[in-house]
């Protein structure tokens, strides 16, 4: 049960880091456009390009936090099923001592 947890958990880990790196280049892309456009304001073309440079983080920080959410309920599940399947062996060891 506890197969996929590693994967999930390694996603929960690199996913704002694989985000952060898809917004390097769009900031740097902001600034290259700053003085070829003349009939927008400085700032308001910037803002506008440094919002929208920050999505790529915002997602890898989304999936970040779902992947973190899952693993840790998956991994409570298989702690809570592993100690039940305990307690039910240990039930069954002393029943059949029992006979």
């Amino acid at each position: 049960m506890k197969r996929g947890l590693n994967s999930l958990a390694s996603i929960a880990v690199t996913a704002p880091f694989i985000g952060f790196f898809g917004t390097i280049p769009m900031v740097v892309g902001s600034f290259k456009g700053l003085g070829t456009e003349a009939s927008t304001p400085f700032g308001v073309r910037m803002g506008q390009d440094l919002s929208e440079s920050l999505v790529p983080t915002a997602l890898g920080l989304f999936v970040a936090v779902l992947a973190f959410c899952f693993y840790q309920y998956l991994s409570a599940r298989s702690k809570n099923f592993d100690i039940e399947m305990n307690n039910v062996s240990l039930e069954l060891v002393d029943e059949l001592g029992r006979l």
